[in-house]
C-alpha cells in the first residue's frame, strides 16, 4: 500500500482552490493539475507501507489526536517549487504553531511506532499541479492570481492509500482520526 497521512479538505475549500488552480493555469502552457477531489495537505509521506504496518500506524494517529485538540488554519497564497521552467504549483499555509505541534507530536508518534521521521520537516502545502510550465515565469503567476484568505478547520487526520486506477490516481481513506485533544 502506498500510503501518506494527511489533513482533509472540506468541499467548499477544495472549490476555492479549484478556482484558484484555474486562475493559475490560464497564466500557463501546460500542466499536470490535480483533480479538486485530490486536494490535500500532506503531513507524512510514508510510501509503500505492509498490511501488518496499519495497526502501528493507527496507534500513532490515535496518539497524535488524542494529543491535539482541532483547530483552524488559514491558505493564503501560491507558490512553486521550481524544476528547471517547469514546477509544482502549491497552495501555501499561514504559519500555524497549531499545525506544526500537531505535525511535531505526528513525529514522535510515528518514531515511536518505529517508522522514519520526515526528513524534510514540513512544509504545508496543497499540491495543485505537477510539471506546471509559466506562460512567462513563475512570479509572474504568482502577481497574477489572487488568493483570498480561506479558513480551514482542522478536525482529524487520516491515513490515505494512494491507488491508480487505469490513468487515474484516487486518494483514499483508510482511517480517519478526530482530533480529541484537551
Amino acid at each position: 500500500m502506498r500510503t501518506f497521512i494527511a489533513i482533509e479538505l472540506e468541499e467548499e475549500t477544495k472549490a476555492q482552490l479549484a478556482e484558484v488552480q484555474a486562475e493559475a493555469e490560464k497564466l500557463c502552457r501546460r500542466g499536470n493539475y490535480t483533480p479538486k477531489e485530490n486536494f490535500h495537505l500532506t503531513l507524512h509521506f510514508l510510501g509503500e507501507v505492509q498490511e501488518e504496518d496499519l495497526d502501528y500506524l493507527h496507534e500513532a494517529i490515535y496518539e497524535t489526536a488524542r494529543r491535539n485538540r482541532p483547530f483552524t488554519m488559514t491558505i493564503d497564497k501560491i507558490g512553486f517549487f521550481p524544476r528547471g521552467n517547469k514546477g509544482i504549483l502549491w497552495a501555501g499555509i499561514e504559519r500555524s504553531n497549531h499545525l506544526q505541534r500537531l505535525f511535531s507530536t505526528l513525529e514522535k508518534s510515528l518514531e515511536q511506532q518505529g517508522f522514519a521521521r520526515e526528513r524534510k520537516g514540513l512544509s504545508p502545502h496543497i499540491t495543485l499541479g505537477r510539471e506546471v510550465e509559466p506562460q512567462r515565469n513563475f512570479t509572474d503567476v504568482q502577481r497574477g492570481v489572487r488568493v483570498e484568505p480561506m479558513r480551514v478547520s482542522v478536525r482529524s487526520i487520516l491515513l490515505m492509500e494512494s491507488v491508480r486506477r487505469g490513468a487515474r490516481l484516487m486518494y483514499v481513506p483508510v482511517f480517519r482520526q478526530n482530533l480529541i485533544g484537551k
